[in-house]
Order: structure tokens, then C-alpha cells, then sequence
């Protein structure tokens, strides 16, 4: 059937409405995945944390290459530790680590300490201050003899 020409075509009408139900839609658009991303972000903050790696055992060396009252520094990646002989059968272990500023401490055998170079901060063999700013006590790992050969949990 023709289109009688003195009727008008109507198109429809892309007046202010229409362009406010764009920017409206998109607007929703937007906060909703905004809205899931900060969601996804507090339940990762929430999530209970993974459990650490498994411990490691590290050796030492042999206890005969010890003399009694010896330190030695053992070099572990990022946590190098004090292995020190008390006596003929007891073994410890400490942390190397100031929890000052975290500067590798030495050893000295006389006072039977453990020194930070940076702040002289003093720690004895039981890890407790001494001495200096260091504000908390050095960690100590559990040590282990068998076969003449001692090994660090880490």
C-alpha cells in the first residue's frame, strides 16, 4: 500500500528523554561494577590469611666444629641466624636480625652477647634488651642434635 505523500513521516523522537535514560543507564552501569570491584576488594581484606610455608630445617654443622661458648653466623636467605654452643650438649639458636632497624648483629663471646653495629643495641642470649632502642626481643628457633650434626627450624 502506497504512503499517501501529504501525510508526514514521524520518526522517533531522541529529544532529552531519551538522552537522560543513556546517561541514567550508564551512570547505573558504572556504580554497579564499581560497586562489585570494592566488594571484591573488603572480602579479600577479610579472607583469613594463608597458612606460612612449612617450617625449614636448616643444618648448622657439625657440634664438634663448635667450641664451647662459640658463635657462628649461619647465612638462611632472608633470616640469618646466631648458632651458639652453651655446652657440651646445649645448643641455641637466635635471630641475626635487630628488630631495631634490622641490622645484622654480631657475636661477642666474652660477654656472651649479641651487639647491633648501628645503635648498640645489646641483646643476651636469651634474645632479651639489654641495652639501646631495639624495642622487642630477638626470636629464637628451636634446635635440634642428631648424629653430631645440628639443625635449625627456620
Amino acid at each position: 500500500m502506497p504512503i499517501p505523500e501529504d501525510r508526514p513521516i514521524h520518526l522517533p523522537a531522541s529529544g532529552p528523554a531519551d538522552r537522560r535514560r543513556f546517561l541514567t543507564v550508564l551512570s547505573q552501569t558504572f556504580l554497579a561494577l564499581w560497586g562489585l570491584g570494592a566488594a571484591a576488594v573488603v572480602g579479600a581484606y577479610l579472607k583469613a590469611p594463608e597458612k606460612r610455608e612449612a617450617e625449614r630445617t636448616v643444618s648448622a654443622g657439625l657440634l664438634a666444629d663448635y667450641r664451647v661458648g662459640e658463635g657462628r653466623l649461619v647465612r638462611h636467605g632472608v633470616t640469618p641466624f646466631y648458632v651458639v654452643r652453651l655446652d657440651a650438649t646445649r645448643v641455641l639458636a637466635l635471630s641475626a636480625v635487630c628488630t631495631h632497624v634490622r641490622c645484622i648483629l654480631g657475636y661477642e663471646p666474652a660477654r656472651r652477647t649479641l651487639v647491633c653495629p648501628c645503635h648498640d643495641g645489646r641483646f643476651d642470649l636469651s634474645g632479651n634488651v639489654l641495652s639501646g632502642p631495639p624495642p622487642r626481643p630477638l626470636p629464637s628457633y628451636p634446635v635440634s642434635v642428631r648424629a653430631g650434626e645440628i639443625f635449625v627450624q627456620v
